[in-house]
């Protein structure tokens, strides 16, 4: 994201997050003919090694770099991609004077410490990261929670997991395209509750009609995709850059904790056969309603410090008022 234009972020982090329903695609067809779990975790194990190996070669963010005072190895980063992308020219007057000029707001500006106490002590900060995990939490528990259970939907396992990686991609897809037209906080809102009334209606169709079930928790799996990949692409617009891949990071972090709990809560349903319904269809439910808090961010231009997130809330503040004339005046 950091290495994207503002334009293009959104279909850059929509085609990063297409891999993932590939995968969704390739796990039922490799299980479908390696039905020992040890060879089958072997291998899908494997790969991670051959990803840790060329991941060094990934180039570090410049903008992070800059904004953390290595100019030095910024300069570096910069000149090296643009080499990479057929730009001699631009890199050959790619100098630290260059740089040091273009980036004059951000070194005179105190930098934000990256520190999670930071993220987590700041007002307007706290607030993002507290309802951006509960997004991360919401995917997490509802999308594993029900997919590890497919064969409670009395259909083909295999079909389903198949089903379920191809219809991510159309989803992705016409996220990506809502998002472009609508703004990131409508699409986090309505797909987080339109996933957990999917859920929620399910309670009401009884166990002799399979097929009508396997369609509305698929709806529902649906829709908390494009969540995840509207909290993907918002995620990375709300936090300044020092301390956007640690907030990133933490919603991860609670995304596998939803995860974990997730298909325990199946184990809830000796007290009742409704209740873990009703937990995975209350949770995006809530998640959604909290999302109202966060800012819309679709079209400006990536945080660099924490002056630049209270600057946009302040620029926020004054849309909203009668006299915007006056505002203006104090903007320099």
């Amino acid at each position: 994201m950091e290495w994207t234009s503002a334009q293009a972020q959104t279909l850059m982090m929509t085609l990063n997050t297409l891999g993932f329903s590939v995968g969704m695609v390739l796990l039922a067809g490799v299980a479908y003919g390696v039905r020992n779990w040890v060879l089958l975790q072997l291998v899908f194990s494997v790969p991670f090694f051959l990803m840790f190996v060329y991941s060094w070669w990934l180039a570090e963010s410049a903008r992070w770099l800059i904004t953390v005072g290595r100019l030095e190895q910024g300069l570096r980063e910069l000149q090296m991609v643009a080499a990479v992308n057929g730009k001699k020219a631009v890199r050959d007057a790619l100098t630290m004077e260059v740089l040091l000029s273009a980036t004059q707001k951000e070194l005179r500006v105190r930098q934000t410490p990256a520190s999670l106490s930071t993220l987590l002590c700041t007002r307007i900060l706290g607030l993002r990261t507290f309802v951006t995990s509960l997004c991360w939490f919401a995917f997490g528990f509802i999308f594993f929670g029900l997919t590890l259970d497919l064969q409670a939907l009395h259909s083909d396992t295999f079909l389903l997991q198949a089903l379920l990686g191809l219809l991510d991609i159309p989803a992705r897809i016409a996220t990506m395209m809502l998002l472009n037209r609508l703004g990131r906080r409508p699409i986090q809102v309505a797909s987080l509750l339109l996933s957990g009334l999917s859920i929620l209606a399910n309670m009401l169709v009884p166990h002799e009609m399979p097929f009508l079930r396997a369609v509305l928790a698929l709806l529902g799996i649906w829709c908390v995709v494009s969540s995840f990949t509207c909290t993907t692409i918002y995620s990375g617009e709300l936090f300044p850059t020092p301390l956007r891949m640690t907030a990133v990071g933490l919603g991860h972090m609670v995304n596998r904790g939803g995860a974990i709990l997730g298909p325990l809560v199946r184990l809830l349903d000796v007290y009742h056969p409704s209740l873990p319904l009703l937990l995975y269809g209350a949770v995006p439910v809530l998640s959604g309603l909290a999302a109202l808090l966060l800012p819309e961010t679709q079209g400006l231009p990536l945080p660099d410090t924490l002056q630049d997130v209270q600057n946009q809330a302040v620029k926020k503040a004054m849309h909203h008022t009668r006299e915007p004339s006056v505002l203006k005046s104090t903007q320099f």
